[in-house]
């Protein structure tokens, strides 16, 4: 597997959607080029992870209560099964090759679900988007041990909200790294330091809020420093 020299951009695989219209993921693609990485759309149906360096799991549409074994609640919206599946594969992969990944809103939903967690199916009072995206919405507490810790540079942050599902039962493997007033759990990650995800959308904030300018540049300093297993 190809690793990137540390003078080159490394290579961000990010999970995107048509049907949602490739505009949505237009921030994600800034916020990693501005990092210094080069973004790479990942269309469902996927089968192989190219050669990457990272793996960005973005926000989007509900995932499938069936992957998590539970029934559909009626207040789930909408979803797509060969998303999910492409999704859980392609983070599957990207532990196999032991690449660093980073979850955002659904992204962090995805990696709790492809660990063994499960998630609350909806959650009221969270989806506050008819105030715009960057709308900072409430104040979450962060582990200053944690890599958004690290990345916010103190232990309390105000966030944007645009989800109403969150993790419920946290997955093997996942430590909890921030939580909102409520108990939301606003971020997680992996024992081994190469999951870093949080529930709120750091790609819409980045030419604000130096916390989430910085949580991609770390993102996209491990993987261009990180060597991929063979």
């Amino acid at each position: 597997m190809r690793r990137s020299a540390p003078n080159l951009r490394p290579r961000i695989g990010i999970t995107v959607h048509p049907r949602r219209g490739l505009e949505y993921f237009a921030p994600y693609r800034r916020a990693v080029e501005a990092a210094g990485a080069e973004p790479v759309d990942l269309v469902p149906g996927t089968k192989a992870l190219p050669e990457v360096d990272g793996l960005l799991l973005p926000g989007g549409w509900d995932v499938d209560p069936s992957f998590y074994g539970e029934r559909r609640d009626e207040k789930v919206g909408e979803t797509d099964p060969e998303l999910d599946q492409t999704e859980l594969s392609m983070f599957r992969q990207a532990r196999e090759r032991e690449l660093p990944v980073l979850g955002i809103c659904r992204g962090q939903q995805v990696i709790n679900v492809a660990m063994g967690g499960s998630l609350v199916q909806h959650l009221e009072g969270h989806e506050v988007r008819q105030l715009g995206r960057s709308h900072l919405a409430h104040t979450i507490e962060v582990d200053p041990d944690s890599e958004l810790g690290r990345a916010a540079g103190e232990h309390k942050i105000r966030v944007n909200s645009l989800h109403h599902q969150a993790v419920r039962t946290l997955a093997p493997g996942l430590q909890q790294t921030a939580h909102g007033e409520d108990g939301t759990v606003e971020g997680v990650e992996s024992d081994d330091g190469l999951i870093v995800a949080v529930q709120c959308h750091p790609e819409e904030l980045t030419t604000d809020l130096p916390w989430a300018r910085r949580l991609f540049e770390r993102f996209v300093a491990r993987a261009r420093s990180h060597s991929p297993k063979q």
